[in-house]
């Protein structure tokens, strides 16, 4: 089990280790690899914090490199289009909702652990919903480079444009989204998948 120390975690463990069929093989930090223990006890799942880790794909490729026939599952409370890309990303065969009862979440991980695939019905209908973007290659362009935190002004040398092209473009980025202003709409497209 990948997080962040805390409650999440320690209650996690906890449920696991009292579960007929299920043997808790480690815990570790977003940041760390998993121990030579772990590795050495060949788990069937690595169940992971999907919100405490900032790219899941670097550190998926860790596990795969080690681990290569287990199954990534993530937690994330953030039903979304990009908590599912970010899954996806990760290799995970699995995605569960932080708020699910444990009955389910031990369910759940024992389907993936026999090789099905485990995908939160909210988070898959947020995708689904997701999937006609409304924002243009260009108006994409902008708000991916305002989600990294450029100006206006570094956008604009970023993509070679005029600082005015780019207001305008981020004018059609808020209409579009519906938010009031450009880290709204940030929040808005990276949760819709949009970027």
């Amino acid at each position: 089990m990948v997080g962040p120390p805390g409650l999440l975690r320690t209650a996690l463990a906890a449920i696991l280790a009292a579960a007929p069929g299920f043997e808790l093989a480690g815990e570790s930090d977003p940041d760390h690899h998993l121990t030579d223990g772990v590795v050495t006890r060949r788990p069937h799942v690595v169940l992971v914090d999907l919100d405490a880790i900032e790219d899941p794909a670097v550190l998926s490729g860790r596990w795969h490199a080690r681990l290569p026939e287990c199954a990534v599952v993530v937690l994330t409370s953030r039903r979304t289009a990009r908590a599912l890309r970010r899954a996806l990303g990760a290799r995970a065969r699995g995605i569960i909702a932080k708020d699910v009862a444990p009955q389910e979440l031990l369910d759940q991980l024992r389907l993936v652990a026999e090789g099905q695939r485990m995908i939160d019905p909210v988070t898959a209908l947020a995708a689904l919903d997701a999937a006609v973007n409304p924002l243009n290659e260009r108006e994409r362009e902008v708000t991916a480079a305002a989600a990294r935190g450029m100006s206006t002004k570094e956008i604009a040398g970023h993509l070679h444009l005029a600082p005015g092209t780019v207001r305008n473009h981020l004018s059609a980025v808020l209409r579009k989204t519906g938010a009031r202003n450009r880290w709204e709409a940030v929040q808005r497209a990276q949760d819709a998948g949009w970027i």
